[in-house]
């Protein structure tokens, strides 16, 4: 008698089903979004600190530390900013569009797929999103609040424009 082969394995990464994410998971998954931003933030934050040690030692007469800190200052703020633009660039688009989730959306297991397809939306289609989550905040914080009333997908306007939907894993 022959051994028959074992069935195929089942992926270590459980497949999001048809739920539909509440907007409290969304807001969650955007929290931790936050905290992944955070780093780059601090080291920014840490430029303000150098440039205003630099203009009090200025007024102290000590050129020579006044020119260091504003240095140090203009190194960090450029390392962060650039920090900070590669890292939601990152997560919001090439890591979102691979898998369909963000830092944020894996701690909350929430993914972004494309309505008709079931598939992560791809890098074009995350980038749109992006862009298009900021155009549409910049106004009104719209479309972060969509999702409280639009039933029962509980998708934004940007997710209407561009086909996707965010599901949870039951």
């Amino acid at each position: 008698m022959t051994e028959q082969p074992p069935p195929y394995a089942v992926p270590a990464q459980p497949q999001p089903t048809s739920t539909y994410a509440e907007w409290g998971d969304r807001a969650v998954a955007t929290l931790w979004d936050v905290v992944y931003y955070l780093p780059p933030l601090v080291l920014t934050l840490l430029s303000v600190v150098a440039f205003i040690a630099g203009a009090v030692a200025s007024d102290t007469d000590d050129d020579g530390l006044a020119a260091a800190m504003f240095i140090l200052g203009a190194v960090l703020f450029l390392g962060g900013a650039i920090w900070g633009v590669v890292r939601q660039v990152n997560n919001s688009v090439v890591r979102q569009g691979r898998t369909g989730q963000t830092w944020g959306k894996a701690k909350v297991g929430i993914w972004v797929l494309q309505e008709q397809t079931g598939a992560a939306p791809g890098w074009g289609s995350c980038l749109g999103r992006w862009l298009l989550h900021g155009l549409i905040n910049q106004a009104v914080y719209l479309d972060y609040l969509w999702p409280l009333w639009d039933q029962p997908k509980h998708q934004t306007l940007t997710d209407k424009i561009l086909g996707t939907v965010v599901v949870k894993r039951v």
